[in-house]
């Protein structure tokens, strides 16, 4: 009976791989066709970044400052073999093809428990981190299908409200494949830190290196994850008194320093004022937000809907799990960066304080759609709630897959 249970085990497990690997595939082939598409500007539409980018790439001078070098190292080692726009389109594939399979990993950790799952579970499972990977903000039904052409007017749906897959920005997709692994291991850490009295720990490693790699890529997330973690160790610190507390906060907080070395370069010289790519950071009420919208509240719900239904429900089931109540500390961290901070010059109209906060969106999805996915499981709340949540979800999805295909029609991001 053991020996049948583990070859039933390991061809599921077989089935499970093989289902994720055909995922993946499709999944690396069509963001590949995307980002070719968007390096080389096809058919004079496609818009990207990736000008400046490729610019980067080649040595050449953008007018840009991009001292977070990991993309273009990579974009410049693919360029040895083809074209450097090729180059780069390889290079924003593979990183954020890692995306997927860090996602997977954790989904299954946290909503499984690490532990093997039946085959039917294991493929569900990857079909919904897939899913992650698609939705986006919500806007009318009416604009399905529909297609920004002259005549018609533009049909606005990232704009002001963002979306947590910006298919459009490599350098966002490049840092969220390690900022993945670094937002739930140090999930994991709160856990614990406080009680282990320990100056090293393997997590403590891990979390330092993803967030690291991931300032290189990008600081917009680690940003983010900064002030969410000083607010919450500082809240602690004061909360369970500091005496207590000092010795792990600061056990703690050594792992932080290389992200902040990194980030004071980062945004110390990009933007020190008198410089080309900027004039400083700025601090106002939405200064730069309203730029892009006239109703922020508006704009937050139809980005959010989905993880507030989770929360609301929750609450009113009286547990609200730590890992979704980090998520949404993590998220009012950048909420607070994209109300009160801004790029002070001809940069305010790029919103750029806006990439912590699709981060926090990302996150906010990724980790409402596991509690949900253990909610349904164990069937924890009523039907009726379950579908509002699922409903809501699969509204976000369907807004999403049509958000993917006006750009992968060329259509403009905005």
């Amino acid at each position: 009976m053991k020996g049948k249970n583990m070859a039933l085990e390991k061809k599921q497990k077989l089935q499970n791989g093989l289902v994720y690997l055909v995922l993946l595939s499709a999944y690396l082939v069509v963001t590949l066709l995307l980002f070719h598409w968007q390096a080389v500007g096809y058919d004079g539409k496609y818009w990207s970044d990736d000008g400046a980018y490729l610019m980067e790439i080649q040595g050449m001078d953008s007018g840009y400052d991009f001292p977070y070098p990991i993309l273009f190292w990579t974009g410049r080692f693919f360029s040895l073999f083809t074209s450097p726009q090729h180059g780069l389109a390889l290079a924003i594939t593979l990183l954020n093809g890692l995306t997927p399979i860090a996602l997977l990993f954790f989904f299954h950790r946290i909503v499984f428990g690490g532990k093997w799952v039946r085959a039917e579970k294991g493929i569900a499972a990857g079909i919904l981190v897939f899913s992650l990977l698609f939705v986006s903000m919500l806007y009318p039904l009416t604009y399905l299908g529909r297609y920004n052409e002259v005549g018609e007017g533009f049909l606005y749906r990232y704009l002001g409200v963002f979306s947590p897959n910006p298919y459009h920005n490599a350098t966002y997709l490049a840092a969220r494949a390690f900022s993945v692994p670094a937002f739930f291991l140090f999930a994991e850490i709160l856990d614990f830190y406080e009680k282990e009295n320990r100056w090293y720990h393997p997590k403590y490693v891990l979390f330092s290196v993803w967030l690291l790699l991931a300032t290189l890529s990008k600081p917009s997330f680690s940003l983010v994850m900064a002030c969410a973690a000083g607010c919450i160790m500082l809240w602690r610190l004061f909360f369970h008194g500091f005496r207590q507390g000092v010795k792990a906060f600061f056990q703690l907080g050594i792992w932080f320093i290389p992200t902040f070395l990194v980030l004071l370069y980062q945004f110390g010289d990009v933007f020190r004022p008198g410089k080309i790519s900027g004039e400083g950071i700025g601090i106002g009420f939405l200064t730069a937000w309203s730029t892009t919208t006239g109703n922020v509240p508006w704009s937050i719900f139809r980005g959010m809907a989905f993880p507030l239904a989770v929360l609301v429900f929750c609450i009113l089931q009286r547990e609200v799990p730590k890992l979704l109540r980090f998520s949404w500390q993590f998220y009012l961290a950048a909420l607070c960066t994209l109300l009160f901070l801004y790029e002070k010059g001809y940069r305010m109209a790029h919103v750029n304080f806006a990439w912590g906060y699709m981060y926090a969106l990302f996150f906010s999805f990724a980790v409402s759609l596991m509690i949900l996915v253990g909610q349904t499981a164990r069937r924890k709340q009523p039907f009726w709630q379950l579908g509002i949540q699922w409903g809501m979800y699969g509204l976000h999805l369907i807004c999403g897959v049509d958000y993917f295909r006006v750009l992968f029609q060329g259509g403009m991001f905005h």
